[in-house]
């Protein structure tokens, strides 16, 4: 109850205005492609702590980055098949 108070009381301030985490952003429309940045963020950190030197890093950051992609195709594919055998039946 307090906090409904709160982002009341923000948002009266601030008027119409975005207000970070209380209205996401509307990103519907582009939200996969979000997935890029990330597997490469994390594919980068994880080679980074891996390697052990940091000119191996690019290459297996770049290797990890299209397994990652090509499982989460093959993920999404998957899903969609059981998802129309289900509907389907």
């Amino acid at each position: 109850m307090h906090h409904t108070f709160f982002i009341f009381h923000f948002s009266f301030f601030v008027g119409d205005a975005y207000v970070p985490f209380v209205y996401p952003l509307p990103i519907w429309d582009y939200w996969p492609w979000l997935l890029l940045p990330l597997c490469a963020g994390v594919a980068i950190v994880y080679k980074s702590v891996k390697c052990s030197t940091m000119s191996r890093v690019p290459r297996e950051a770049l290797v990890i980055f299209v397994w990652m992609l090509v499982g989460f195709a093959a993920a999404a594919g998957a899903l969609a098949g059981v998802l129309k055998w289900v509907v389907e039946r």
